[in-house]
């Protein structure tokens, strides 16, 4: 098991031979834990069962439970993330969330696939390297995405403004996408609405603001690596809006299949 912590959130991930093990009202007195979790699998298969419900879940999987209430899983995984969920946090961002503990979110609606990804991504990420405040404000979008995606299993309807807005940000990424600066609270604060917000209307989308953000400073540097107008990764990374030329590599190999400095013109 690995864990790790990104701002109010904590990230496991685990592998286990197959197991079975149980929560009951004796734990809970020993051990009280009010909070809430997310379990994503990326390998495996498991079943969960809480409040009378039953939920079995296979590779790419994702289901919320309570923790302040008893349950049972058997699981066999190569691989599953855990997230700790503060719950008054995602109670006050998704109102009845609780309630929907032991739902396998829907993996066709369009929270899922961003959701997955920005786990993969926070659990992987060198917190350490980021710019003062980051990791708390991921994890704070972690929270929101969470939210987003129960709010879409639980039935919430898209208002018009959340596509008008997703457009408007849409075009102001691609303005202003080489800022190193440019971050979720920045594009809040421009369009004068919550970071919440905004992710909400790219969650239906099956995407995320900066993840669109990321994608767009990739493709740039890498045309600019093919065409010879960057010199090395390193200035590939800082003229395209990455502050971290480690992490830009990361993100290219895993992007494109090969690393940035195999482009290099000698």
């Amino acid at each position: 098991m690995a864990i790790s912590t990104v701002g109010a959130v904590e990230i496991s991930k685990m592998a286990a031979p197959l197991h079975w093990w149980s929560r009951d009202p004796a734990h809970l007195r020993r051990a009280p834990d009010d909070d809430l979790w997310i379990g994503y699998m990326t390998g495996g298969n498991a079943v969960m069962r809480q409040r009378g419900r039953e939920a079995r879940l296979s590779k790419g999987a994702l289901m919320l439970y309570d923790a302040a209430r008893p349950f049972d899983i058997t699981l066999e995984t190569n691989g599953i993330y855990l997230l700790r969920l503060p719950r008054r946090s995602l109670l006050q961002r998704c109102p009845g969330a609780d309630q929907m503990a032991v739902h396998v979110i829907d993996d066709l609606q369009p929270a899922a696939a961003p959701l997955r990804t920005m786990i993969e991504h926070a659990a992987t990420t060198d917190l350490t390297r980021m710019r003062t405040g980051a990791a708390a404000q991921l994890g704070s979008t972690l929270l929101d995405l969470v939210a987003v995606a129960l709010e879409i299993q639980m039935g919430e309807v898209e208002p018009a403004s959340e596509r008008d807005l997703y457009s408007k940000v849409s075009d102001y990424i691609q303005r202003h996408y080489e800022d190193p600066d440019l971050h979720l609270e920045r594009l809040a604060a421009a369009h004068h609405v919550s970071s919440r917000t905004i992710t909400r209307a790219f969650a239906r989308r099956q995407r995320t603001a900066m993840g669109m953000v990321w994608q767009l400073r990739l493709e740039a540097s890498h045309r600019a690596l093919i065409e010879g107008r960057s010199r090395s990764v390193t200035e590939a990374a800082f003229d395209h809006g990455f502050s971290d030329a480690s992490h830009f590599s990361r993100a290219f190999r895993k992007t494109f299949g090969y690393a940035p400095h195999t482009l290099i013109r000698s």
